[in-house]
């Protein structure tokens, strides 16, 4: 029958009936309208309005929720455990800049103020400064999930002894993480992990006494880290190897005593390291070899006595070398071999005794250019003719550091009624002549150095130390009147090392050998001499 309805259909009307009298949006009228039109099931038509009403109400909780949840912005309950300040709106989601104080005693991971951090989803830079003992134990992770645009984060003054794995773990809009002044005492393994925007890391002034292998891993980025003022004593071998584009790193004011070549593995493009104010005795040979590119290397402050022969092998673009206020006794030739890009050196306040053109020889052309230095004041140089040298350079440097350093340079001598009949006359000439040269110099210098001399720029300011009778200043001493000790080889030159395998079995074989030859009665004694050495 073509006027029935079949059974289970409604007409429109019925289905506006249904709805007790609510009309349906206008648009979902029309909707339903051209659908009747088409004579679509009136079943149909009731599921997709249904659909469109719930849309609405998810639409309007939203909006009631956004409108209940606390603005961590305008918080104004003076109880409250925190307290941030929005730099530039306090509006709901138009913060970017937000500094949070933590005060009252502490706050727990389950404090109902966390999500309140959801209300300001556009906040770049975030501090939390606490104010008292105890006040933040942990890192508030929730916080960090909710804002998807962070990009710097910080924590001053908190009581957080552990960063755990992974605590900081895909957060990939962060670019400089500080955690300063904490009381942080261990990095687990992955505490770092896969921040891959992240290009500066401040670890400064915690209580660190362990670097552990992979413990900064997936930080592809990352550029600077800086590790002083804690109490590092061990670094574990690999401890930076996926750091393959840091360019910086600072440990200064630690506890480091020993330094192994594995220290450094993957820093094949660290242009910086910084270990001043730790307590190195002994830096070997090949120390450095993984710091290809390295420019700048500052061990001042520290118990160095031995620098083996090829401690700096391997750094061909290194620049800057400061090891002052150590133990250094003696420098052995070649020394600089491995760094003859060197330009900028300071020695002060060892104990050297001897610095030759032999030592110096590898670099010796360097410290002719303006933006270079050499500071050796502060030890016990002799006065005699293997500092002869310096009245060479003193002509041809071209930097007025350089020329500064050596025409205030003191050295000791013994008394000799000759060498004195000559200095009162040469020291008035020569300091008369300095200053107008020295001006002359410093009005011709164009630039500033590219070389960080790390707060010797007042160098020229510095008062003169006052000499004792046994000192000259050197280059008041004619090149002629400096004695020339004959040289003199003995056991004590050098620190006496016993031979390895491979040398002990060379020279058995080449004893063994030698019974084939043909040897007079000198090279006899001396095989006979080597292999009582080894055995």
């Amino acid at each position: 029958m073509a006027g029935k309805r079949p059974p289970g259909r409604r007409s429109y009307v019925q289905i506006k009936e249904s709805l007790n009298g609510c009309q349906p949006p206008i648009g979902v009228a029309y909707y339903v309208e051209g659908m009747r039109a088409k004579k679509i099931p009136a079943a149909l038509l009731l599921l997709l309005f249904a659909i469109d009403s719930l849309h609405a109400n998810r639409r309007k909780q939203k909006e009631k929720v956004i409108q209940t949840t606390t603005n961590i912005c305008d918080i104004s309950d003076r109880d409250s455990k925190v307290h941030c300040y929005c730099e530039n709106s306090p509006e709901i989601n138009e913060a970017i800049k937000t500094e949070c104080w933590v005060f009252n005693g502490g706050i727990d991971k389950t404090d109902p103020l966390w999500p309140s951090f959801t209300s300001q989803t556009n906040i770049e830079t975030l501090a939390f400064n606490v104010r008292a003992d105890g006040g933040l134990s942990f890192v508030p992770t929730k916080v960090l999930r909710y804002l998807r645009k962070l990009k710097h984060f910080s924590i001053k003054y908190s009581s957080i002894l552990k960063i755990e794995s992974n605590t900081f773990v895909n957060l990939t809009s962060i670019q400089e993480m500080t955690l300063t002044k904490n009381q942080i005492v261990v990095l687990s393994k992955n505490a770092f992990y896969n921040l891959p925007n992240l290009t500066i890391l401040t670890l400064d002034e915690n209580r660190l006494k362990k670097l552990e292998t992979d413990t900064f891993y997936e930080l592809p980025a990352l550029q600077k880290l800086f590790l002083t003022s804690n109490n590092i004593s061990v670094i574990e071998d690999g401890a930076f190897r996926h750091l393959v584009n840091l360019l910086e790193l600072e440990l200064d004011r630690n506890n480091v005593s020993d330094l192994k070549k594995e220290c450094f593995d993957g820093l094949a493009n660290l242009r910086r390291l910084d270990l001043r104010r730790n307590k190195i005795g002994v830096l070997n040979s090949f120390t450095f070899i993984e710091l290809w590119n390295l420019q700048e290397l500052l061990l001042d402050y520290n118990e160095i006595y031995i620098l083996a022969q090829r401690t700096f092998d391997g750094l061909s673009q290194l620049k800057k070398l400061s090891i002052s206020h150590n133990k250094l006794v003696t420098l052995t030739d070649g020394l600089f071999e491995g760094v003859r890009g060197l330009s900028a050196l300071d020695l002060r306040h060892n104990k050297l005794k001897r610095f030759t053109m032999e030592n110096l020889r590898p670099i010796y052309d360097n410290l002719k250019m303006q933006k270079s230095f050499i500071y050796l004041e502060g030890n016990e140089f002799d006065c005699d003719c293997h500092l002869a040298w310096m009245h060479k350079l003193r002509h041809e440097a071209k930097s007025i550091k350089v020329r500064t350093s050596l025409e205030n340079f003191i050295c000791k001598f013994s008394s000799d009624p000759a060498l004195n009949s000559h200095l009162t006359y040469y020291e008035r000439m020569s300091t008369s002549n300095n200053l107008d040269e020295i001006e002359k110099i410093r009005n011709n210098i164009d630039g500033p150095d590219e070389l960080s001399d790390d707060g010797d720029d007042t160098y020229l300011e510095e008062p003169k130390k006052i000499k004792a009778d046994n000192e000259r200043t050197l280059l008041q001493i004619p090149v002629e009147l400096l004695p020339c000790p004959a040289e003199v080889k003995s056991v004590t030159d050098r620190t006496y090392t016993y031979p390895s395998q491979n040398e002990a079995k060379d020279y058995r074989n080449l004893i063994q050998a030698s019974s084939t030859l043909s040897i007079d009665k000198n090279h006899l004694v001396f095989i006979l001499l080597l292999y009582l050495l080894v055995t």
